[in-house]
């Protein structure tokens, strides 16, 4: 395999916290402070240097902790207005930028790792917050890393009853050999990885999210009786919810890159930004659905996870990739079931369909490998090149493996 780019990539993991009253009263101070960092660009249209060093001063008369948090405020303010402006430039329906949760930035210059002892800035030469990161063995094997210069750690983000941790390192990516497809759908992904087709069934996943919507339906009635007791519920089954989909969505992103790894590839993942913005406006009972569909999470998790390893992960458009026969490029006619059929003869599945159409158009050439079984057919054509620049057979059924896989959650 040939090298190519470099990158910088991040994982994070969080590890519990129980913040005393001098941490918990810098998280608000640092909440309020940031609201106003936040109103003030806001209001200044065209944030300049000098509008900035005024704030900034203006900010420290008052502030009691460490000056360099008022930077941090200052520069997470910035992120979050500047894409905000980005998206209402590209004519996006975006809602002005607000701040919710409660946590503090902590910037390199505020910690230091000392072995295994994070050490963190609150009040200088007054108050600190110190953590044996050894306490927690899922750390233990990026301490070891870091130990041995081969990762380090970035910026923090400090909450009330966590402390998320940043592990920074530079990717070598590798040419890949290949290229493997992602096809993700409401009941299942299929993944098209050389001559193997990878079906995984994600019902399991959206019954998760469908008992925990009729257990909300039955939580809400008590909100007429009881609202405390009815908010205290949804809080706690809505946790429980979020944690089982996040459980499962992980141990499929881990199955998906480690196939890719194995054999070397790349992955192709859809483009779907914006998808649920474009579809839901159907009826109630589809659009219900479709809330139940975690696709750009599983991506998200697919990419870090992918990056973190070396693979390298590219997005296509994916509009009509069921739709288009992959032989000619003609119009596929819905039949019997799951299956497509084209005026060419070509007739399989529409997931298949889905995911070789992705992979075709994100490597831009034939898949490499991809042997085809000729069918007994009189009408058999030749070889010859697509709307896509692909060698293709014509009124050919190509010969691939198809597996079912079905991941459990607890």
């Amino acid at each position: 395999m040939k090298r190519a780019k470099n990158e910088t990539v991040v994982r994070a993991y969080s590890i519990p916290l129980q913040a005393d009253e001098t941490i918990l009263e810098f998280i608000e101070e640092y909440h309020r402070m940031a609201k106003v960092v936040l109103q003030e660009i806001l209001n200044a249209g065209k944030f300049t240097k000098v509008e900035r060093k005024e704030l900034r001063d203006n900010l420290l008369k008052d502030w009691s902790y460490a000056a360099h948090y008022v930077d941090s405020a200052i520069n997470q303010m910035l992120g979050l207005v500047k894409s905000y402006r980005r998206k209402l430039k590209k004519g996006k329906k975006v809602r002005k930028p607000r701040l919710r949760k409660k946590f503090v930035y902590v910037k390199s210059t505020l910690f230091t790792l000392k072995g295994s002892t994070l050490k963190i800035t609150i009040i200088p030469r007054k108050h600190y917050l110190e953590i044996n990161l050894t306490n927690y063995l899922f750390i233990l094997p990026f301490l070891k890393e870091i130990w041995a210069g081969r990762l380090k750690l970035g910026g923090l983000f400090l909450f009330p009853n966590k402390l998320v941790l940043n592990f920074v390192k530079t990717v070598e990516y590798l040419e890949p050999r290949d290229w493997m497809s992602v096809d993700i759908n409401l009941t299942n992904v299929t993944v098209l990885a050389g001559l193997t087709v990878y079906r995984f069934d994600t019902r399991e996943l959206y019954h998760i999210h469908r008992v925990y919507e009729e257990k909300r339906q039955k939580i809400q009635k008590i909100s007429a009786w009881n609202k405390r007791l009815s908010e205290e519920l949804l809080k706690k089954y809505s946790s429980r919810e979020r944690n089982r989909a996040k459980d499962f969505l992980h141990k499929l992103a881990n199955k998906i890159v480690e196939i890719a790894r194995e054999k070397q590839v790349g992955i192709i993942l859809e483009d779907l930004n914006g998808i649920k913005e474009r579809v839901l406006k159907g009826s109630k009972s589809s659009n219900r659905k479709l809330s139940k569909w975690n696709a750009r999470e599983l991506q998200r998790l697919i990419e870090y996870k992918a990056k973190w390893l070396g693979v390298p992960v590219v997005y296509v458009n994916p509009k009509n990739s069921s739709k288009t026969c992959p032989v000619c490029g003609g119009w596929l006619i819905p039949q019997e079931g799951r299956l497509m059929k084209c005026s060419c003869g070509f007739v399989e599945d529409r997931d298949f369909i889905a995911v070789l159409n992705l992979r075709m158009w994100g490597s831009g050439v034939t898949p490499k490998g991809l042997e085809v079984s000729r069918a007994s057919t009189p009408n058999e054509g030749p070889m010859k090149t697509n709307p896509y620049g692909i060698m293709a057979i014509e009124k050919q059924r190509i010969g691939i493996k198809f597996y079912e896989i079905t991941l459990t959650s607890p």
